[in-house]
């Protein structure tokens, strides 16, 4: 007899996965099933839907800044 998952387990394995996709989600380099699997479950589970919102603010925040000189060293 194998032993079997239980919910909570396959639960916490797909947000892992999810959590691996999501930033790929962003940057549009996911195929379309696999794009709407990730949208779709960060739509149901609010851990991942806060992560992938907070993710998407971010690189849009980050896409904002102005590129500036580097300092030269002072010696």
């Amino acid at each position: 007899m194998s032993p079997t998952i239980g919910p909570r387990k396959l639960y916490q394995r797909r947000c892992r996965e999810v959590r691996a996709q999501m930033s790929e989600l962003i940057d549009g380099e996911l195929d379309e099933r696999s794009a709407a699997a990730v949208s779709r479950h960060a739509r149901w589970c609010p851990n991942c839907g806060r992560m992938l919102a907070s993710l998407r603010r971010t690189v849009e925040g980050l896409g904002r800044l102005e590129d500036e000189p580097t300092p030269v060293d002072r010696r």
